[in-house]
């Protein structure tokens, strides 16, 4: 009889089941694991953008986390938008209907635009003529600040 070295093939398949339980035993099973981390640190900046786009949104009011713009449309209508976080950590761009309640329910303006996801937490500051100290924290990322010109003058 030939003696035998290493292993067989069903027991290097049953060591690398017991490594990848214990795996999962010291890390959990969290979202993040499953789906990886999907953080673009520039993503901020394209909201930014979107929000500065020249003759767009006009500053009206700023609360700690809710900014309250001017939208201007190609017809010339103006509604007021809001720029604020939802539960789920999305900044979102809506729009408010004044009036109300059953006219709000009654307006055909529905959804939201999504600005950027996995958001923690955002401050906004009015510094004064349509401009707005922006404080972002979003996923594991540090904190970003930068100002947005929501003067809503063309070319500004």
């Amino acid at each position: 009889m030939t003696r035998r070295q290493g292993f067989t093939l069903i027991e290097t398949l049953f060591a690398l089941m017991i490594t990848a339980g214990m795996f999962l035993l010291v890390t959990g099973t969290s979202r993040t694991l499953i789906r990886g981390v999907q953080q673009d640190s520039l993503a901020w900046l394209q909201a930014v953008q979107v929000l500065e786009r020249p003759g767009k949104y006009q500053l009206v009011r700023t609360a700690r986390d809710v900014l309250v713009v001017k939208d201007h449309d190609r017809q010339g209508k103006q509604r007021e938008m809001k720029v604020l976080l939802d539960k789920k950590g999305v900044l979102k761009l809506t729009a408010t209907i004044p009036g109300s309640h059953a006219e709000q329910e009654a307006a055909d303006i529905r959804g939201y635009y999504p600005l950027l996801r996995q958001v923690t937490a955002i401050h906004w500051r009015n510094l004064g003529h349509g401009v707005v100290k922006l404080r972002l924290k979003q996923g594991d990322l540090p904190w970003r600040e930068t100002l947005v010109d929501l003067r809503g003058v063309k070319g500004s």
